[in-house]
């Protein structure tokens, strides 16, 4: 099989012949690191160098690029998003949020800026104008020159996140009860945003989607069922018709308590199971026969500060118990970053070509 047809075998919960390998994020730090200091690969080169099986995430590979969207002021932000200089298929909406960076140049949201209904005018001011053509004519010139044989994917959102985000969670939760319609109008509009995005993206080579809608922390989801019912799903679903190709759930955290209210997006696949919130064991045995699963190495420890020893037991282990009959592909639990021990990032590609055929 070439690595397109592993993604997408496993992605229809069918058998590939080996476990695919997929991240939803890899900063370019490490990428440059695994490559040897190289910042000119194409995504080829650096799927190779470690037997991954796709890519729709940033590159360092075109030049010195602009600074993080979300740290520029709002028109140099949309002219990012408009004219990007590094290689990118990610298509999230700007954090309308007060930014900063950390020592390790990580940007954080420092607070969001939605908090009444008065500054939903920042709206017009934040949000680049999803339906500018140079974005997309860019894009296509990429996946031609870069897809290969390998399956590409663009990150999208469902407007969760950015809703919760841009609120911050203290007002998003506040606001649940004091103004429940300003929630729903926030989500609306960010939901509104990528459907339109979505259907230029529809035209384009793209063979999934991937949504980066955080729902949880490791003990429980930030609402219950019937919250998520009521401000939640209405405003996802909208974006989930509007994908014409599969596409997978990213959110850390438990998800249990609302993932059969989730399923009925319909997913085809559940990302990264973070070994610390949920079992895959579980989620393996209750919902393999209807999604395919994503990721469970963990990056709390395991990447990040175990042994490549411990990485091989613990690639071997996953796989055992979520790669039998097919529907699983390996992944971090969450992303590759620039923390990550590259001894380790290194076990996980030995190990795979190891255990991971059937």
């Amino acid at each position: 099989m070439t690595p397109k047809q592993r993604v997408m075998t496993a992605l229809r919960r069918g058998q590939p012949d080996q476990v695919p390998w997929l991240e939803g994020s890899f900063d370019e730090l490490l990428q440059t690191r695994i490559m040897g200091g190289r910042s000119d690969f194409t995504p080829g080169e650096l799927c190779r160098a470690l037997g991954m099986d796709g890519f729709g995430y940033r590159f360092p590979t075109v030049g010195v690029g602009l600074a993080s969207q979300a740290l520029q002021p709002p028109n140099s932000a949309k002219e990012a998003f408009y004219f990007p200089k590094k290689i990118s298929f990610d298509f999230s909406p700007p954090w309308i949020a007060d930014m900063s960076v950390d020592a390790n140049g990580r940007s954080f949201i420092k607070k969001g800026l939605l908090a009444d209904r008065d500054s939903l005018k920042l709206f017009d001011q934040f949000l680049p104008d999803p339906d500018h053509p140079a974005r997309y004519e860019q894009i296509a010139k990429w996946i031609e020159a870069y897809r290969e044989d390998y399956a590409v994917f663009a990150r999208v959102r469902l407007g969760t996140a950015n809703t919760i985000e841009s609120m911050g969670l203290d007002v998003f939760s506040l606001m649940l009860y004091d103004d429940p319609d300003l929630v729903k109008e926030i989500h609306r509009r960010f939901s509104e945003w990528t459907v339109r995005v979505l259907e230029n993206l529809n035209k384009l080579d793209f063979d999934f989607y991937w949504a980066f809608d955080d729902h949880a922390d490791t003990r429980m989801p930030w609402v219950n069922m019937e919250m998520y019912e009521e401000f939640l799903y209405p405003y996802q679903k909208s974006v989930a018709d509007a994908m014409n190709k599969p596409w997978a759930l990213h959110s850390d955290g438990n998800l249990f308590p609302i993932l059969e209210g989730l399923l009925k997006l319909g997913m085809s696949a559940i990302h990264p199971i973070q070994p610390s919130a949920m079992d895959i064991g579980r989620m393996k045995a209750q919902y393999g026969s209807k999604v395919c699963m994503i990721g469970n190495i963990d990056l709390d420890y395991t990447l990040t500060l175990g042994t490549p020893e411990e990485v091989d037991k613990e690639v071997k282990e996953r796989i055992a118990v979520a790669g039998k009959g097919g529907g699983y592909i390996i992944s971090s639990a969450n992303s590759l970053t620039n923390y990550c021990r590259m001894e380790n990032v290194m076990a996980m590609s030995r190990a795979l070509k190891e255990y991971g055929r059937y």
